[in-house]
């Protein structure tokens, strides 16, 4: 199963909320999961940091259009990254950071079979309503801040379109991660 891990990108996240997040990426790793990140800081990089250390494979959708982009223009993390898709040179707006970074959000969207969220703001928020609109399960790591306290339940009211995602609401990694794959 290939699951994404969206969140903040922020780096001055808690350290209990970071050892969630890596403990998420261990325990996709542990049971032989895929996991897929935007390539970037904060949270799903705590998940990469975690499944590495039991050798899991991580792939990153990344905004930039090379290696050298990646790391010298948005600041991005390499280590521990299985692989990388780049968005092309040929896209349209490739030379619009901003739209690269909703493009990436899509593309990784498409590429999941499910995703969690932990924390987040905007571009978390675009993730989580693809995911749900394209009827993807949903694990959200309560607690974890940012969109995860109120906004996603506000979102899910307010829409009232039902699409088929299960959404699994649970402050524990390990828990959240074996309730979203089962």
């Amino acid at each position: 199963m290939r699951i994404g891990v969206y969140g903040s990108a922020a780096e001055n996240n808690k350290p209990s909320a970071n050892e969630k997040a890596r403990e998420i990426g261990r325990e996709i790793a542990r049971k032989g999961h895929v996991l897929i990140t935007g390539g970037c800081n904060g949270f799903p990089y705590e998940a990469v940091i975690g499944a590495r250390e039991f050798d899991g494979h991580c792939i990153a959708y990344s905004p930039a259009t090379s290696l050298e982009e990646h790391v010298h223009t948005f600041g991005f993390p390499v280590d521990g990254f299985s692989e990388f898709v780049y968005t092309p040179e040929s896209f349209e707006h490739a030379n619009d950071r901003y739209i690269c970074l909703k493009y990436r959000n899509l593309i990784s969207v498409a590429s999941v079979d499910a995703g969690l969220i932990i924390g987040g703001r905007t571009g978390t928020m675009n993730e989580f309503t693809l995911l749900y609109d394209w009827g993807k399960n949903i694990g959200v790591l309560a607690e974890s801040g940012g969109i995860t306290n109120e906004a996603i339940q506000t979102l899910l009211k307010d829409i009232d379109k039902d699409r088929g995602s299960k959404i699994i609401y649970d402050a524990e990694p390990i828990s959240l991660v074996k309730r979203l794959v089962t």
